[in-house]
């Protein structure tokens, strides 16, 4: 066999492969056709039009589902996060792909409340939770007792001739 009977299928071959790497596509992305939003902690109840076999969800921890029948599902919001939820039909089509996000990120507000003998943390580490969205923000808890919004300070001096002054200070 000559060289060029040997070098002939080697260029086709290289010629073969250059193509196919130039005609291969980008993977394709996989969106939601739809975004449900939630609070932290919310709980919404979901029923599609067909028996459901799997609800999968992407990843774990922002939301929890609660299978309620074939076809209805609870979803409670655990934290803050966007995942993709993907529901199958008993045939594994594909009956629903959609966003659950998770709105809201934890600000601490640090000296509102006052230290208290039974109080795990350390002194001034008590802090008042809001849970805040990009359109306002709410208490964490709402169950829990607002903390007071402003203390109020009464000092009173004697004078030398016997008259007094009291002195109000507020902080808040």
């Amino acid at each position: 066999m000559s060289l060029s009977g040997i070098l002939r299928p080697c260029v086709i071959a290289a010629v073969t492969l250059l193509a196919g790497v130039a005609n291969a596509q980008p993977p394709q992305e996989i969106t939601a056709t739809d975004t449900i939003e939630f609070g932290v902690g919310q709980t919404r109840t979901f029923m599609f039009d067909q028996p459901v076999s799997e609800f999968r969800v992407v990843a774990d921890g922002v939301v929890k589902v609660t299978p309620l029948s074939d076809r209805t599902f609870s979803i409670e919001a655990q934290q803050p996060g966007e995942v993709l939820a993907i529901v199958y039909a008993p045939d594994r089509q594909v009956i629903q792909r959609m966003n659950l996000a998770v709105a809201g990120h934890m600000v601490k507000v640090y000296g509102l409340l006052r230290p208290s003998a039974s109080s795990p943390l350390g002194k001034g580490m008590e802090y008042t939770a809001y849970m805040c969205t990009k359109t306002g923000c709410g208490r964490a808890n709402p169950d829990l007792v607002p903390a007071p919004t402003a203390a109020i300070i009464s000092e009173t001096k004697q004078k030398g001739d016997g008259d007094s002054v009291t002195t109000t200070k507020e902080y808040r």
